[in-house]
């Protein structure tokens, strides 16, 4: 998709204090090798924050640096990974009162780790048809990993270790820091048991009380399938997110060498060349890999935490492309480029 007139004009993040992975090593939480191997070095925490207040001091910035502010907004898309609340209710909408948003609609996405980038996706389809009075659309997106049901510091393949944050962004029709050139997204379906495994569809994994343990599901998948269509699994998941993100590119008109930043997942290095930045012949010191390895990976607000990052250090200068890409459970891959288009003055 090539949408027309699609524009970002605010950015929000709320950012919890960081805790050291050496920290982390030395209390037993998290395993010494991997410690090493990953080049981690600290985790964002938040405590008791619940996400929905998280998502709510992430707007409350967005919507502060966008022109039209509160009162242009006409839905509000909220995205999550993680439990937000009470089951049967509505963070959206918690979101939208404590904002003070009323008469727009809202719903929430559940896309994973892709719920910022996909709410770009639906927003970039349902901007024109928002009313003159109200033509902005808020997204938002937070999660807390603080839970005796899971292990942040056991949670993904190496390097891997979920993080707690609020990100949120304001799309607007009519101008903005960034134009949305491109959005690709794609699903993957045969990849989808490696983020179930052996779980069973009923009764649900946390009402039931058992652990969620997503390494454990990606093992038991990979134990099962060593390969599809003759290849490895690892080399499946990486040809999906390369070829998902050269799709962008291709669709935005612009060559992978007029890429100024690609800001993916944060991860180790070496997922982050593999998966991405070999395949696009570009070299790592183009992604946000070094200041994301202070962050961990918060969910579906990585790219957007990095996006904030450059735009406060002075990194974007109008006309620089960034692609901002993202992988999830299903498996799921969206890539957005932007092109800057002047950098904000609350930068």
């Amino acid at each position: 998709m090539r949408p027309p007139n699609v524009f970002l004009s605010g950015l929000g993040c709320w950012l919890p204090a960081a805790y050291a992975a050496s920290e982390a090593v030395a209390a037993g939480l998290y395993d010494a090798t991997v410690f090493a191997e990953s080049g981690l070095r600290s985790v964002l925490v938040a405590g008791s924050e619940s996400p929905p207040d998280m998502a709510v001091r992430a707007a409350r910035t967005a919507l502060g640096r966008s022109p039209g502010g509160a009162a242009a907004i006409g839905t509000v898309l909220h995205g999550s990974t993680f439990y937000q609340g009470p089951e049967m209710w509505s963070p959206s909408a918690y979101v939208m009162r404590e904002l003070g948003i009323s008469g727009a609609g809202s719903t929430e996405i559940r896309n994973g780790c892709n719920s910022m980038l996909t709410g770009v996706e639906l927003a970039a389809a349902l901007l024109s048809y928002q009313s003159a009075e109200r033509p902005d659309i808020l997204l938002t997106t937070a999660d807390n990993f603080n839970s005796p049901l899971f292990n942040r510091w056991d949670s993904g393949p190496m390097g891997v270790i979920a993080a707690d944050a609020a990100s949120s962004v304001v799309i607007s029709p009519t101008a903005g820091f960034a134009r949305v050139d491109a959005v690709v997204s794609r699903v993957y379906p045969e990849f989808e048991a490696m983020a179930r495994g052996d779980e069973p569809l009923f009764p649900p994994t946390g009402s039931a009380g058992r652990r969620i343990d997503t390494v454990e599901r990606a093992q038991q998948f990979n134990e099962r399938v060593r390969e599809i269509a003759g290849v490895s699994v690892a080399d499946g998941i990486a040809k999906a997110c390369s070829e998902t993100a050269l799709a962008a590119v291709d669709e935005a008109g612009i060559d992978v060498g007029e890429l100024r930043w690609v800001l993916v997942p944060n991860g180790d290095e070496a997922t982050t060349r593999n998966c991405m930045m070999d395949p696009l012949g570009l070299d790592v010191s183009r992604s946000q890999w070094e200041f994301g390895r202070g962050i961990g990976h918060a969910s579906s607000s990585d790219q957007f935490i990095a996006l904030d990052h450059l735009l406060r250090t002075g990194l974007l200068d109008a006309g620089d492309h960034v692609l901002l890409f993202g992988g999830a459970p299903g498996w799921s891959a969206v890539a957005v480029i932007l092109t800057i288009t002047e950098p904000p003055s609350w930068t």
